[in-house]
């Protein structure tokens, strides 16, 4: 069988040194002498800003922080650091945090770069034609992968619907991947955001696009999700589990970024949206519904693969495999259903986010087609 595919990933990828000390250089290296750095307020709370602040104006960098990020993040979010950041006139952009931090960060570095309201990309579907501005992305998560993904998937509090805006043009320039940075994150993140990266990975190989080069990527990343997840959740301290779990993210973030997504983000997008969801935990929630509804459309090769990543016998059923990864959830002390986390979705919504779920680009990649009925039917099981 003849394969063809791209492999496109511009992003400069710097592991396992120390952030702080690492960033002066990278920053020498774009010649920017002033940076917007891009946080959440609990990453401002827990001091972690301010010590990146202090150290680089140490070194003779002026640093305006913007730490207004939510964890569903919108529009007015972008426009609102994209005006501090032409105000200061800033020469590079300097992510801090999870998923949404980064994704904030690429929506202004893209505006920097571009010009226009956010909007106008989000549904006016205009070009993008320039490099985005100076771009530094250091996750403070195992989970989202933004840091080497081509896509910004921020909200219009207006509208929704959640849709991203993606660019080759919109990569970060550098990942700074330092595991320490994740050693304070409490175990029930530790665990969301695992399985974000798990899905990640989980979905980019049972996924249309998928293609040998990714295929690797993605299988690295579930076994090693399979493998330390549990310990970095249960042990936060322990050095290998974290490490492991970060290089887990990148796997799992690139041959997401390379081979694209399905069913699971999908459902996700609209849930998190309107219930203000958090985007690892309705991955949780609705993994082993998609799980149970894709495997027969799973050709058999790759799920005897997927059945060695998890432990079992190459020739074990479909049910097995859906009952380990129900076990795996159930370990982590991660929630089951819609209830446990206190989402009550009346009929009509029910509707609502299953039509929306088949206009979700994501789902065009699945392995088995999911009507809006069979996203119904999902979205009942799951409360």
């Amino acid at each position: 069988m003849m394969h063809s595919f791209n492999f496109h990933l511009p992003t400069k990828i710097v592991f396992g040194q120390l952030a702080q000390e690492i960033l002066p250089d990278e920053l020498s290296a774009m010649k920017a002498r002033s940076v917007l750095i891009v946080s959440d307020q609990g990453l401002a709370e827990l001091g972690l800003v301010s010590q990146f602040e202090s150290f680089l104006q140490s070194r003779d960098i002026r640093v305006v922080p913007f730490t207004s990020v939510t964890s569903n993040p919108t529009s007015d979010e972008v426009e609102a650091g994209t005006a501090i950041a032409h105000q200061a006139k800033v020469e590079a952009i300097v992510a801090l945090g999870g998923g949404s931090p980064i994704d904030v960060a690429k929506g202004i570095a893209l505006l920097l770069a571009n010009g226009g309201p956010y909007t106008d990309y989000l549904w006016a579907g205009k070009a993008i034609s320039q490099r985005s501005w100076p771009l530094i992305a250091i996750p403070t998560t195992a989970g989202t992968g933004s840091e080497v993904s081509k896509v910004a998937v921020v909200s219009d509090k207006d509208t929704p619907f959640k849709k991203g805006v993606l660019s080759p043009l919109m990569y970060p320039h550098v990942a700074i991947v330092d595991p320490t940075l994740t050693i304070g994150l409490p175990p029930d993140l530790t665990a969301a955001t695992g399985i974000d990266t798990f899905v990640h990975a989980f979905e980019a190989y049972v996924g249309r696009r998928t293609n040998p080069f990714s295929d690797q990527l993605a299988l690295a990343g579930l076994r090693s999700v399979w493998k330390y997840l549990l310990r970095a959740t249960k042990n936060g301290d322990d050095m290998e589990a974290r490490q492991e779990m970060m290089l887990a993210a990148l796997w799992g973030g690139i041959a997401m970024d390379q081979a694209g997504l399905g069913l699971v983000h999908a459902l996700s997008g609209p849930l998190s949206s309107h219930f203000r969801l958090h985007h690892g935990l309705a991955n949780v929630i609705i993994l082993p519904h998609v799980v149970r509804f894709n495997l027969p459309a799973v050709p058999i090769a790759r799920r005897r693969n997927l059945n060695k990543v998890f432990g079992l016998k190459s020739t074990a059923g479909e049910e097995a495999l859906v009952e380990v990864v129900i076990g795996f959830l159930s370990d982590l002390g991660l929630p089951s259903s819609l209830d446990n986390v206190d989402v009550s979705i009346a009929s009509g919504e029910l509707d609502i986010v299953a039509e929306e779920t088949t206009r979700m680009v994501l789902i065009r990649n699945n392995p088995r087609p999911a009507t809006q009925v069979d996203c119904r039917i999902l979205l009942e099981e799951m409360a």
